[in-house]
Parts: structure tokens; sequence; C-alpha cells
């Protein structure tokens, strides 16, 4: 693994190690080993738990339901492992915009504290305990240099190239629109519910809170990391799971960074380096 950074403010970590092959990272995550990955998960910073709003602070938590993987969707999605400084993770993860790229948390690529990067990415999609439909190895992941540079919510995304292509037919496709106010769908693999062996989903309004989405109340737990936040069209991104916050009165609320031109820049990217 390779990093080729300051590229307009991008970084790509270009995974073609001929020593570790797709083959050898597959076979690195043993049944046992997927068992026992932690489930990453990232936490507001002290500037989110100021009071946000009191009718947020008071609103109830809401349990997520587990999903339909025949369904867009959660037909998209699937469990992200990884290794960073020697730990074995899982995360989540959708396919996007193409079948062979992938929407995930800047968190589940780059330590923003050390700036060590993550390896042995294996996505499993519509990962339901040690059965998935496909799986793929990572062949370049791009993010933005800002996540570690600023050590900020609002870089917390990441877009891979995968080493071959998903059969989905239709891949999530993304806005940069205002959705404040709207209603999305919030998935991923929180271990708190089925030790984390099965997609959930909680369905929520957005609100604002800094430079972030948020959806107060929300319980999408460690693992949920990456996954897509989705319009009520069920095919379209508007955000992901970044971190979860309690607030100063006791609530709690989940956050993600917003999709703007910035975002859109990385898309681009992206495309170049397919």
């Amino acid at each position: 693994m390779s990093n080729i950074p300051n590229r307009g403010g991008f970084m790509s970590l270009q995974l073609g190690n001929p020593d570790k092959s797709p083959h050898d990272i597959r076979q690195y995550w043993t049944p046992e080993r997927k068992k026992s990955a932690v489930p990453v998960h990232r936490y507001g910073t002290a500037d989110d738990q100021i009071n946000i709003p009191d009718a947020g602070n008071a609103a109830p938590t809401t349990d997520p339901k587990q999903a339909d993987l025949s369904k867009m969707p959660f037909i998209t999605g699937g469990k992200l492992f990884f290794t960073l400084d020697g730990v074995d993770y899982v995360g989540s993860g959708n396919i996007f915009m193409r079948n062979n790229l992938l929407l995930t948390a800047a968190h589940c690529v780059q330590d923003d504290i050390t700036g060590h990067l993550a390896e042995n990415f294996v996505f499993e999609r519509c990962y339901t305990g040690e059965l998935s439909t496909e799986d793929f190895a990572f062949r370049t992941v791009a993010l933005k240099e800002n996540w570690y540079t600023e050590k900020d919510n609002k870089w917390d995304y990441a877009i891979a190239v995968l080493n071959s292509n998903s059969t989905v037919e239709t891949p999530l496709k993304y806005t940069t629109e205002n959705i404040l106010g709207k209603t999305v769908t919030a998935m991923g693999y929180p271990i708190d519910y089925y030790d984390g062996a099965q997609m959930m989903f909680i369905n929520g309004t957005v609100t604002e809170r800094l430079d972030n989405w948020t959806l107060i109340g929300g319980k999408l737990s460690n693992g949920a990391s990456g996954g897509a936040w989705v319009l009520d069209d069920n095919e379209t991104a508007a955000g992901l799971s970044s971190f979860s916050t309690k607030t100063a009165k006791g609530g709690i609320y989940m956050g993600s960074p917003k999709f703007d031109e910035e975002f859109d820049k990385l898309y681009q990217y992206v495309l170049t380096l397919i």
C-alpha cells in the first residue's frame, strides 16, 4: 500500500500490493477474525455536546429495525472489515454511483489523530452473519486531506474503488442539495442488535448542527459507521453515519458530513483513479 497525497487536497491509497492479493486478504478474514473485529465508532467533539435545541434534547430515542436486503436501498449496503494499527475493525458502506465504487466513512480509512492508514479492506455486501451476497477487496480508496489536517467530522467521508464489479443493478447516487427537514433512512451494522450480524435501519428527519447534518434520537450504535443516509426515493445518498454524541441534557443524536461541492470534487477525483 502507498499513499499519493497533495493532489488538489485529496489523498488516494494505492492498494495494489503484489505481496497481498485480494485472495490473501480474504484468507486473512477468517470467521473467527470477523467475529472478534471491533465495531468502529466515532464520538462527537466537545463542541458537538453543547446544548442543541430543547426539543432535540427531549426527543425519545428510536430503536432500529431489521433491513430487507432484497430491497433498495439496503441491497447496496454491507459490512466493511479493515485493520488499523494491528487491530481488526468492522464498519459499514454502500455500493455507490458505479458497480465498482463504495461509499464509507473516512475514519474507516485513516485515523485522523495519528494519520495512520488502514489495510486489509474487505467489503461484504448484504452480510448476514457469516454469509454475504458478494465480497470485494479495495483497489484504491480516496479521501480529503482535510480529514487529517483539520480533524473535523465535516470531512468524514471516503470513496473506494473495488477490485471488481458488484452485481447491484442500481448503485446509490448522491445529492449535494440542502436536506434540512427531509426524511432519510440511515443504515448499517450496529453491534447492539443481533451482535452486528444483521443490517439495521432507522428513519428520521434531518436537523443541522454546526457543519453537519444530524438525526435526533437516532440509535445506530458502534459498527454502523459509514452506512449511507438515503432520501425517501430509496436511491439517493445525502449523508452517512459519521458520529454520535450525547447532548448536555442526556439526549443522543447521530451526525453526518454534508455532501456539498467538496464531496462532489472528491467523487470527480475518484473517477480519474478508475
